[in-house]
């Protein structure tokens, strides 16, 4: 009884560490860009001890969990990959925190005022990044500012979600309010993630609007969530198929998003890439990579979550981490019964829909945010 409780304590501790974390990253990451600039690239660094410690305390069953194994293979394999291609070291944690991630992914949760105070926090920024707008004219990238807006406003919603659903079981007519609010938070989301032109957060936010209408019978139906399933993972490596594919007849496939063309660049990115990969599939291409696009300026820059794991890992890591992902995805569908529960589940889907287009999920903060709201989910 005494160990039990003891470890429960741990599990609060880490909880709170986590999320101490994630308030860290996002103090550095989406305030200020100077302080992006100077912290991004450690960002994976950062979140490392915190995963570990996180893992070390979940663990129920030592070295007997078939999931530490597989975060070990990761680990050794992306090791092998960085004195094999010269990757640069700092790939490295940015795989193994995606595996420590995933690993946890079906373990942990969060108490009720953790839980609130995530979607609180993190929804403030949906607010903020609307009032200050930063785009280009604050120094971020305007793709990367959607990223920050279609997080904070899937938190948001979930919040407002939430909250509405306590004020209708205490019988308090507030609840009426937010009946109206939520859409209006659909047309405000959708509004000011069509002026940052960000097509990679509409996608996410068209995601997240289709499977919240989705009756609960449906999230029920284990063929329609295995399809989604996969659809959300494994689709990110069809789409760049895709994408390389209408390359080939750019001139000819005119549709426009928020007045770019829907064939911009990346196929140019991802059809070198793809060459260059299948030049070394097993251990990948590693992060030192040159792109041959003149534009890119020889940075080197996916622009897609587990297109990037693939690329640069190879497949023994992308195969280690997709599987764990997908298996871990599928066992989500048991708490898609609670409207708020399955508003966190609808946004890790979105994210990950919006990730086909940039690396987003499978970095700092926004790795942590969705570890934070598969907790929620879990915990609701």
């Amino acid at each position: 009884m005494e160990m039990l409780k003891n470890r429960e304590k741990l599990i609060k501790a880490v909880n709170i560490a986590l999320v101490a974390s994630f308030v860290i990253q996002t103090i550095l990451l989406w305030n200020e860009y100077e302080w992006y600039e100077f912290f991004a690239p450690y960002g994976t660094v950062f979140l490392f001890p915190f995963l570990v410690a996180a893992a070390a305390v979940y663990t129920e069953n030592g070295l007997k969990d078939k999931g530490l194994w597989i975060v070990a293979v990761v680990a050794v394999v992306a090791a092998v990959g960085i004195l094999i291609v010269h990757s640069g070291k700092g790939a490295w944690f940015t795989a193994v925190d995606v595996a420590l991630f995933v690993y946890l992914a079906d373990k942990i949760r969060f108490s009720k005022i953790l839980s609130w105070f995530c979607l609180l926090y993190t929804g403030f920024y949906f607010i903020y990044w609307t009032y200050d707008v930063k785009g280009y004219f604050k120094g971020y990238n305007t793709n990367y500012g959607g990223l920050v807006l279609i997080t904070g406003f899937v938190f948001a919603i979930t919040l407002s979600i939430s909250t509405r659903r306590r004020l209708m079981a205490t019988g308090n007519i507030g609840y009426r309010f937010l009946t109206f609010f939520i859409p209006f938070m659909f047309v405000w989301g959708y509004n000011i993630i069509a002026w940052y032109r960000a097509r990679c957060a509409l996608l996410g936010l068209v995601t997240f609007t289709v499977l919240l209408l989705i009756p609960a019978k449906v999230w029920k139906n284990k063929a329609f969530y295995t399809v989604l399933t996969l659809g959300a993972t494994l689709g990110a490596i069809a789409v760049s198929l895709i994408y390389v594919w209408l390359g080939k007849y750019a001139s000819a496939f005119d549709v426009r998003i928020f007045y770019k063309d829907i064939i911009s660049g990346r196929d140019e990115i991802w059809a070198d890439l793809w060459s260059a990969f299948m030049k070394s599939p097993i251990f990948g291409i590693g992060s030192s990579y040159k792109l041959r696009a003149e534009w890119m300026g020889g940075m080197f820059e996916v622009h897609n979550g587990l297109l990037d794991i693939l690329i640069v890992h190879g497949l023994i890591v992308f195969v280690c981490i997709c599987t764990m992902l997908i298996n871990r995805l599928l066992g989500l569908r048991q708490y898609t019964d609670n409207i708020v529960s399955r508003s966190a589940v609808a946004a890790v889907f979105a994210i990950l829909a919006a990730s086909f287009m940039e690396n987003f999920f499978i970095v700092p903060p926004f790795l942590t945010a969705v570890l934070a709201l598969i907790a929620i989910a879990r915990s609701v």
